[in-house]
């Protein structure tokens, strides 16, 4: 596009809008704007957001959830030296030894079909990559004349 042209056009619409001037909203959707605004201000501390509730009521709040946050650390820090939680560590760590073990085999199978591109070359990768693209879009073709073939009939 030619951004001169794209300019030009902008420079058209605003001074066509701000040519409009100010328009006034009706009156039934200012007078539910107002309600809904009034609303607002009415609704107890409690139902507002938290930045507007008294300044002593959420110091005490935040003092209540640092507490609470400490108590749970306390009682993780707990949990975590207990026989449940050891027998519980000793499980998972057997559970990440089979995916260390599963990520080893893969791995090495990675390796090897490096290695295998690097010996071919990658001529043969990429005559692999279309002839199984092709194979794929032919799956796909002959699928949907099948499926067409068959809704023909009906």
């Amino acid at each position: 596009m030619n951004p001169d042209h794209e300019n030009k056009l902008a420079a058209a619409v605003t001074r066509e809008l701000n040519s409009l001037g100010e328009l006034p909203a009706p009156e039934a959707i200012a007078a539910r704007v107002m309600r809904v605004i009034e609303r607002r201000n009415a609704a107890p501390w409690y139902r507002r957001a938290w930045q507007t509730w008294p300044v002593g009521l959420q110091a005490a709040s935040l003092a209540i959830l640092v507490a609470m946050f400490a108590g749970v650390a306390v009682l993780l820090n707990g949990l975590s030296t207990s026989a449940p939680a050891t027998a519980a560590a000793q499980q998972s760590s057997g559970w990440f030894a089979q995916l260390g073990f599963i990520w080893n085999i893969l791995n090495v199978l990675a390796n090897a079909v490096v290695a295998a591109v690097n010996h071919l070359g990658k001529g043969v990768l990429v005559a692999a990559l279309i002839f199984i693209a092709a194979a794929y879009a032919a799956c796909v073709g002959l699928g949907t004349a099948c499926v067409r073939f068959a809704l023909l009939r009906r």
